[in-house]
């Protein structure tokens, strides 16, 4: 009953949602209903969902969590993440270790890429840096003196400058990170 509530909540996550549904199939199949297709039919129809959904949101279970935290986040959508949990918890890791701190941006064709190379047999850590890299557009961004130089103390030296801004930034970054 608790589950059933939990999967039609509004506000749900997409891991609550996919612990949700593969813990109620855990049970059905527990109960002697065969096959999988079916099972995913029945665990759909309390929450509207079709089976291949279903068994969409049960490949979310398979992902490390902390890339199941960046679905559940937004920053990498679910067909992206369902793909990716398709990879082993080591090239999981691979691609954990691009994504943070980096502007990579996780698309269905490259996740899709990273899929079929590991299930060849083919991906490697370079492999995946070179995917998750490929095209990244580097930005630069030229800040005038003239503009901050209201902003400290008349003997900051340029270092001193950089210096501030860049532990600003870090602490930017990490109230973005756990606030999303």
């Amino acid at each position: 009953m608790v589950l059933a509530y939990n999967i039609q909540r509004e506000d749900i996550r997409p891991s609550e949602k996919a612990w949700a549904y593969r813990m109620k199939m855990e049970a059905l199949s527990h109960q002697g209903v065969k096959g999988e297709a079916y099972t995913a039919e029945l665990v759909g129809e309390t929450a509207g969902d079709c089976a291949r959904t279903v068994q969409r949101y049960i490949r979310l279970t398979y992902l490390n969590p902390e890339l199941l935290d960046y679905a559940d986040q937004g920053k990498v959508s679910l067909s992206v993440a369902e793909r990716l949990s398709f990879l082993s918890e080591e090239a999981q890791g691979w691609v954990l270790q691009n994504l943070n701190g980096n502007t990579v941006v996780l698309s269905k064709s490259r996740a899709e890429t990273l899929k079929e190379e590991s299930e060849r047999g083919i991906l490697t850590e370079e492999r995946v840096r070179d995917i998750l890299n490929q095209d990244v557009k580097r930005i630069s961004i030229t800040i005038s003196a003239k503009k901050i130089k209201d902003y400290f103390p008349q003997d900051y030296t340029k270092d001193q400058m950089e210096e501030v801004i860049f532990k600003l930034l870090d602490s930017w970054r990490e109230e973005m990170y756990q606030d999303a």
